[in-house]
């Protein structure tokens, strides 16, 4: 194949369900094709070296090929990392210690978890790939709920399964169902490198793209695509997304939760978790039905306004059940009561809370005045 080339992901968005999926509840997710990570596959100017480019962090690495020779042409080692290869399901401790060596300069943790996914999927994917650089940039702010990480484990899996000659397309829109698994599956290994146990979904709705509905195995606590309901026929929805740039960690907020669900209140959490439950469901049942009355009469235009109507509500109950839990900050609530006041929308925290993200599901009778004061006011008062 020639070089260079361009791979690309969508980010993420939860619409509903956040925390409750933990507990094996329903939610449902979209991508977000307007926010996107792009990786360029070029020649290396630095000859036998493979290199890492990602200003957003303010990274660069080379590394030297002798570096990868010691893992892939050493019998002993290159037999642990066959093994690696065929474990799709988890990650390697034999190759995690292989590679140590190779991140042992990097004590920044955004470097190093960043060169860690790229380094694993490097040596199971395209371990012969020579001289090349890899140059990764992000519209999606990082650490803010909208799945950057598996935007960026589906960019650089797809680009060195094609490497490999493991797919034959390095255009996710391309792909045949059986190369998706596959980038979903390397882009999964992508995300334990960076989270240790992620639930699998962002990586899912990056890589297939549309919207899901999915739910924890409640025998094993696990999550795959056998427990993904793929909808291809989601409704556009008109939204906002904005970013408080609040910093927070998901790791504490569901550490946090679970103390209320296991130890605290379970008797007054079980029915909370169920009906943000519920709110995913009818979310969902909702927005099938949306995507389906498409007609012009006066008897379909008024059902559709009635479902959309419906569809805001849920939004504004699924916050109020996620703040009820603990896991909203006073700059998400600033954004849900300005979009109340200015009459915008419904607001809802969307990700783990406590900073982040909020989505605001736009009404359909408001003007682009309204939209942009809303957007003034939360740039200029607030610095969103």
């Amino acid at each position: 194949m020639s070089l260079p080339f361009l791979t690309s992901a969508p980010g993420k968005v939860i619409i509903f369900g956040e925390h409750s999926a933990v507990y094996n509840k329903p939610a449902v997710a979209a991508s977000v094709s307007a926010l996107r990570t792009y990786l360029l596959i070029s020649e290396s100017s630095a000859p036998d070296t493979i290199e890492l480019d990602f200003p957003d962090i303010s990274f660069n690495h080379k590394w030297s090929l002798n570096d990868f020779n010691a893992i892939t042409e050493d019998q002993v080692n290159s037999q642990k990392l066959a093994k690696a290869q065929q474990a799709t399901d988890g990650l390697s401790q034999e190759l995690v210690s292989l590679l140590d060596p190779l991140l042992a300069q990097l004590s920044e943790s955004f470097h190093y978890h960043a060169a860690f996914c790229f380094l694993y999927m490097f040596v199971c994917l395209c371990p012969h790939a020579k001289n090349i650089k890899f140059s990764l940039k992000s519209t999606l702010p990082i650490g803010a709920g909208l799945g950057s990480s598996a935007s960026i484990s589906v960019s650089l899996a797809l680009a060195m399964a094609y490497l490999g000659g493991l797919i034959g397309s390095n255009d996710l829109e391309k792909l045949s169902e059986n190369d998706k698994h596959i980038v979903n599956q390397w882009a999964f290994i992508g995300e334990k490198c960076i989270h240790g146990t992620p639930s699998g979904i962002d990586n899912a709705v990056a890589t297939y793209g549309n919207a899901l509905l999915f739910e924890k195995d409640s025998h094993n606590g696990t999550i795959n695509t056998n427990n993904f309901k793929f909808l291809d026929d989601f409704p556009a929805i008109p939204m906002i997304l904005t970013y408080t740039r609040i910093p927070r960690s998901t790791k504490d907020l569901v550490a946090r939760v679970r103390v209320l669900v296991t130890e605290k209140f379970p008797e007054v959490m079980k029915p909370i978790l169920d009906a943000m439950g519920e709110c995913a469901l009818q979310g969902l049942e909702i927005m099938t039905k949306l995507s389906k009355c498409k007609g012009t009469d006066d008897e379909a235009v008024e059902t559709n306004n009635e479902l959309y109507e419906q569809l805001l509500e849920l939004i504004r109950i699924n916050h109020g059940l996620l703040v009820s839990i603990g896991v909203s900050h006073p700059g998400l609530e600033l954004i849900k009561n300005l979009s109340d006041d200015l009459r915008i929308g419904s607001t809802k925290l969307t990700g783990a809370g406590g900073g982040g993200c909020s989505l605001t599901l736009l009404r359909r009778d408001i003007t682009q005045e309204q939209i942009d004061s809303f957007k003034k006011k939360l740039q200029d008062d607030f610095s969103y």
